[in-house]
């Protein structure tokens, strides 16, 4: 049997981003989750702003328009229990606390979603279900 694989040369995609609503202001959110990851600034605009986080990832945050139909979106942050005293955690309202687990769900001021995984002691998240 031959292998005729045609598909050897193909380039595959990469990761480039987690996409969110910005609402009607895409700076606000960029700042907003800023100040929650650090990172660094690609793009800031009224309508499309870019959040590149030291660890790789990009947030991009966009307004919805007729040729960029954005979704609310949902990531999951590990944090220490103390990102509870960020000033801005306040802004988020809690759609869901787990029992007896280390993770709640909230919502952005932008209806977007997200999973806090807090940290145990040994600097791990408890994701067990």
């Amino acid at each position: 049997m031959m292998n005729d694989n045609k598909n050897m040369d193909l380039v595959l995609p990469q990761f480039f981003s987690v996409n969110l609503d910005g609402g009607e202001d895409t700076t606000i959110p960029l700042r907003f989750y800023q100040s929650f990851l650090g990172g660094t600034v690609l793009k800031e605009s009224f309508g499309h702003s870019e959040l590149k986080l030291k660890s790789g990832e990009c947030l991009v945050f966009s307004k919805v328009t007729e040729h960029c139909p954005v979704r609310k979106g949902t990531i999951t942050l590990t944090c220490d229990t103390t990102t509870l005293n960020h000033s801005n955690f306040s802004s988020l309202k809690l759609v869901q606390s787990i029992p007896d687990k280390n993770y709640s769900l909230y919502e952005d001021p932008w209806g977007n979603w997200v999973w806090f995984y807090f940290l145990d002691s040994k600097n791990s998240a408890k994701r067990s279900g």
